[in-house]
């Protein structure tokens, strides 16, 4: 008996728009690679980089001077290249788990 392996990794991301680079990758279906993490200090930080990130077409809203904001409900999918969905990297002062 094969086992299906089911992996999914998804998320949600509010900007405001500084260029239309998130808005032209929603709009072609492009990829991207999406890095965020938690930092302590340069030596402690935690960084999560997903490989292969699709953005669905925003709802924008104009809302004051801050200007154009949207949200995106995005999904990774498992990159052919790196051969992997996610990637965590862990800094810290132990050597070795």
């Amino acid at each position: 008996m094969e086992s299906a392996n089911s992996m999914s990794l998804t998320g949600n991301l509010e900007v405001r728009f500084a260029d239309t680079t998130l808005i032209d990758a929603a709009t072609n279906n492009t990829p991207l690679e999406l890095t965020f993490g938690y930092a302590i200090d340069a030596d402690r930080r935690l960084t999560f980089i997903a490989h292969e990130v699709y953005l669905p077409k925003p709802k924008l809203s104009i809302s004051g001077p801050g200007g154009i904001q949207a949200t995106f409900d995005w999904q990774a999918a498992k990159n052919t290249v790196a051969g992997h969905m996610l990637t965590v990297q862990l800094v810290n002062d132990v050597v070795a788990y």
